[in-house]
């Protein structure tokens, strides 16, 4: 198993708002939902499995720290969830301080061995020094996934690892939403990109003399448009579309971006 393909980047926050014990599992929960890997299961079920765990014991274990786990019907994969609130709620932690982190492991039901090996894994990865700190001062949501990732060490490399490189493609149709794809490519941890102007096949047909006077293809729109060129890890994907459609809801009913990933056989110098 790879925590960098566990890990769901959409469902990590540093800014988790929480009242309480029960507020702070219904948010988790919420985060979950952000995955496109949870679409077959309601954010009710992923509170009760979490809350069902909790009666059996707090998982908040001290020193501002809380594993929240279950195990879920219908799920086949393991996902893992990363949140701060920075202000700490009330767990039920055995030192009964204040919970700041939270990192949360929902999997599949019959896989006992592989739940207790993450377990494991993360709470080692906790416990080591100075990484509460680290994790605590992230300042975005790639910090604080990178962050994890940076302190994991099984040993054996077989928990850690990156996802397989792919082409960001995105075809803007108005230039006014590229500040909003720029904020999102920086929350998600996108230094990089490339924007290449291009002109609407549409509008060029429009002044082919043979269809002049007959078609109007472009009417008021902008003629012109931009590809933004972006390489990212495989298993950020799901997240970066979520960070887009919280912008702008359904990419498939929003009208002045497309999304396109295509495999990176070979990169150089990008």
């Amino acid at each position: 198993m790879l925590l960098s393909e566990i890990i769901k980047l959409e469902a990590c926050t540093i800014d988790l708002q929480a009242e309480d014990k029960d507020d702070a599992l219904h948010k988790i929960a919420a985060l979950f939902k952000r995955s496109r890997k949870f679409a077959d299961i309601s954010e009710g079920e992923i509170y009760k499995g979490l809350k069902d765990r909790e009666a059996l014991g707090s998982t908040g274990f001290g020193n501002g720290i809380a594993i929240p786990h279950c195990a879920l019907e219908g799920l086949d994969k393991f996902a893992i969830s990363l949140a701060v609130c920075k202000k700490g709620v009330n767990f039920d932690s055995t030192d009964r301080r204040k919970t700041k982190i939270f990192v949360t492991i929902l999997g599949p039901k019959n896989f006992p061995n592989e739940h207790l090996k993450l377990l494991a894994a993360c709470s080692h990865i906790l416990k080591q020094p100075g990484v509460v700190e680290e994790l605590l001062q992230s300042t975005s949501r790639i910090n604080l996934y990178e962050e994890f990732l940076e302190n994991a060490d099984n040993g054996s490399g077989q928990i850690v690892g990156e996802g397989k490189e792919k082409l960001l493609m995105l075809f803007v149709k108005d230039d006014h939403i590229l500040q909003d794809i720029t904020e999102v490519f920086v929350e998600y941890g996108i230094q990089r990109s490339i924007i290449i102007n291009t002109t609407e096949m549409e509008n060029l047909i429009s002044k082919v003399p043979l269809f002049m006077g007959f078609f109007n293809f472009t009417g008021d729109k902008n003629p012109t448009s931009k590809i933004v060129l972006a390489k990212i890890a495989e298993d950020h994907i799901d997240a970066i579309v979520t960070g887009l459609e919280d912008i702008y809801g359904d990419l498939n009913a929003f009208s002045d971006l497309d999304v396109m990933v295509l495999d990176a056989f070979y990169t150089k110098g990008f």
